[in-house]
């Protein structure tokens, strides 16, 4: 691979290798190494030749390159490929590769993530999602995008049952453990198709692959990393998987104030009137699609032998996370509604502010207004409310929004102005 790469850099004028050439670690798909030349210092990634066999392989990388540009374009702080010879993906030998320039900086081990770093890369999501957010209904090259790319309906149908079966049949060290916890991901499985059935219909450009382990941190700035997964989607989904990521549940590190951190950042840059995060949960079990790919790693169905003990190894990791998200449901809906509490309490605080400044013909007011009317004549108030009379808040909270009274009555003053 060193004189293949030799070869590439010298084809791409970017001058002779001046430097050992040293493999980088991190990646679960492909191969990253760091190359130093006459002109630099570069990271060129290797594309997993079983993945670029995939049909969609190549137009679903053509779909991000041109996403890409358009994070680019935004000033979106990030690590862009490299466009050599008029194009970003280079070709050679039959293999196929992204050199970028090198970014000073690191990745933050993800058992040591920070709140601070939460809320800013919860922000960097969120100006992502709304450089170009649109509902599917405004325009049909949008939901044709995000039907393609993994939309709000696309159900997933893995057959686990089966998968099993294959295991024992070919005596494989993770056939038992498939056994033991079918039902589990079948449950799993359930929860995830339910949720992506009841996602707003709302599509943007997405990064669902923007974890801790792809941003780069840099004197406390985040650029994000590995944009090959851009693609049109459905944002409320890519943050509920996200935020928890970010939260610790990859790695069975959960802590609260850094899901809050990360809601509160990406609300800060992105707000498109969704509130019902909770009931969406389910969301977080695309890990069984993850954990697909493994399975049939595992059992020779992708990949070589390397390929193999790699997909052992995760289908291990995959189905302790799963349970994990199981374990941890009722307490991360429970800060997902507290959240939603506190941010319309806000608001109601707002239109009270505007109501006495005597701003009523504003268009602060009457945008305040719309948000709270939209959320007090919304199921989610009547389930907040009932969760409140059962205690279900932190004492001490302020609730004002869910007075009965409360914004029954300054929505009627509205009214009478």
């Amino acid at each position: 691979m060193k004189d293949k790469i030799t070869k590439l850099m010298k084809r791409c004028g970017l001058g002779e290798v001046t430097a050992e050439i040293k493999p980088v670690s991190g990646g679960l798909m492909h191969r990253m190494y760091k190359v130093q030349t006459g002109s630099g210092v570069y990271a060129v990634k290797c594309l997993n030749p079983e993945i670029m066999k995939r049909p969609t392989a190549r137009e679903n990388y053509a779909t991000a390159e041109a996403l890409e540009v358009r994070l680019e374009e935004a000033r979106v702080p990030m690590v862009a490929a490299m466009t050599l010879n008029g194009r970003k993906m280079q070709e050679l030998d039959g293999e196929f590769f992204y050199i970028f320039r090198w970014q000073k900086g690191k990745i933050t081990d993800a058992n040591t993530v920070t709140a601070e770093q939460c809320r800013k890369a919860g922000e960097l999501l969120g100006r992502i999602h709304a450089i170009d957010s649109k509902t599917k209904e405004t325009g049909s090259d949008v939901a044709d995008h995000s039907a393609a790319e993994g939309g709000a309906l696309e159900r997933s149908e893995i057959d686990f049952a089966k998968y099993a079966h294959l295991a024992q049949k070919a005596g494989s060290p993770v056939a038992e453990l498939l056994a033991e916890n079918t039902k589990l991901l079948e449950a799993a499985q359930k929860r995830l198709n339910e949720a992506r059935e009841a996602l707003p219909a709302i599509v943007s450009i997405c990064d669902d692959d923007m974890d801790p382990k792809n941003v780069m941190w840099f004197r406390g700035k985040p650029f994000v990393i590995d944009l090959e997964c851009l693609s049109y989607g459905n944002p409320v989904g890519a943050f509920v998987d996200l935020a928890l990521q970010w939260a610790g549940m990859v790695n069975g590190a959960y802590k609260k104030e850094n899901l809050v951190a990360f809601y509160e950042g990406y609300r800060s840059a992105y707000d498109n009137g969704f509130l019902a995060y909770d009931a969406l949960y389910g969301i977080a079990y695309t890990w069984v699609e993850w954990l697909e790919y493994n399975i049939r790693r595992a059992l020779g169905l992708e990949g070589g032998e390397d390929e193999r003990r790699l997909g052992e190894w995760e289908v291990r990791n995959t189905i302790a996370r799963i349970r994990a998200l199981g374990e941890a449901e009722e307490e991360i809906c429970g800060t997902f509604r507290e959240l939603r509490v506190r941010e319309m309490e806000g608001v109601f605080d707002k239109a009270i502010a505007l109501m006495r400044a005597a701003k009523s013909r504003t268009k602060a007011l009457r945008a305040t207004i719309g948000k709270l009317a939209a959320y007090y004549e919304s199921p989610l108030w009547k389930a907040d409310f009932a969760a409140d009379e059962e205690g279900k808040f932190p004492a001490g909270m302020k609730w004002g929004v869910l007075s009965e009274d409360g914004v029954y009555d300054l929505l009627e003053q509205y009214d009478e102005l």
